[in-house]
């Protein structure tokens, strides 16, 4: 009877730690890339194409900086250093959106440029974004030990 209840009580962990929270992870982060599209169109009236490279962009802060912190020795037990780092790859994030805002994005709406050529500059800019992510990390899957 007790290893019948230790059985569930182990399958529960396995179902909430291998199912559960990486669906609300995966959930979470599609939806705050939802938003985020959402927020771009309703504030600047386009659709802007470069949003999920964006992501990859400040996902990529986030690798480098935690390999950066791990390789050093800088981590506190307990806390996963990509916690530590993700305050850190905002800030470098926003630095550069604000960067293709400056350079790209402000001479268009500067001259009152249609909509759509808005759009097609956004798709420049999702390439070169993710070109940057795909030359700095590379195209295979990263792994670090935290």
């Amino acid at each position: 009877m007790v290893s019948e209840s230790v059985d569930i009580v182990n399958a529960f962990a396995l179902l909430t730690n291998f199912v559960i929270l990486p669906a609300i992870a995966y959930g979470s982060q599609l939806a705050l890339g939802a938003l985020a599209v959402t927020l771009v169109y309703s504030v600047l009236r386009f659709s802007n194409f470069a949003q999920g490279d964006s992501m990859a962009f400040g996902t990529m802060l986030v690798i480098l900086l935690s390999g950066y912190m791990i390789g050093r020795g800088w981590t506190i037990t307990g806390i996963p250093t990509a916690l530590i780092v993700i305050p850190v790859a905002i800030i470098g994030m926003a630095v550069y959106l604000l960067t293709m805002d400056r350079l790209i994005y402000r001479h268009y709406r500067k001259i009152k440029a249609k909509s759509i050529t808005i759009v097609m500059s956004s798709i420049g800019v999702m390439f070169i974004t993710g070109g940057i992510v795909r030359f700095v990390l590379g195209a295979s899957a990263q792994r670090f030990e935290d």
